[in-house]
């Protein structure tokens, strides 16, 4: 029997495979947030980000102020800026999650994170700005 983590997991993966999604843009036009500004993922959302140790470049309120701001080549994104994230789609955010950012020094939570999760962290992250 798989574990709750190994079934989000190969939900992911067969979500990206059958969306047929070689990049993010293919894969923002082709999946949606199914439960965008629900309160309770956003609480799950909060408790996920300081869990997964978020804070620590994003910052406690998601400003991108975190203290290890220092040794990054690229600052975080503050997600309290209203018009940047008005102009950054809840898929996109889901694939920056779990692909990462390489050059930004942050690590992929596909093979951590269920599906779940990870729109859960997205509605955090839309909660931050509103």
């Amino acid at each position: 029997m798989l574990s709750s983590t190994a079934k989000g997991v190969l939900v992911l993966v067969l979500l990206l495979s059958l969306a047929g999604c070689a990049n993010w843009q293919e894969f923002s036009k082709r999946v949606e947030n199914p439960y965008p500004g629900d309160v309770a993922a956003v609480a799950r959302g909060s408790a996920l980000y300081s869990s997964k140790g978020c804070p620590v470049c994003h910052g406690e309120k998601g400003r991108g102020d975190g203290p290890e701001i220092a040794s990054l080549r690229i600052p975080p994104p503050d997600f309290t800026n209203r018009d940047r994230m008005i102009t950054r789609g809840d898929p996109d955010l889901f694939w920056a999650i779990i692909r990462g950012r390489e050059r930004a020094k942050m690590p992929a939570y596909r093979n951590e994170l269920s599906e779940n999760d990870v729109w859960d962290l997205v509605n955090y992250l839309r909660s931050l700005y509103q």
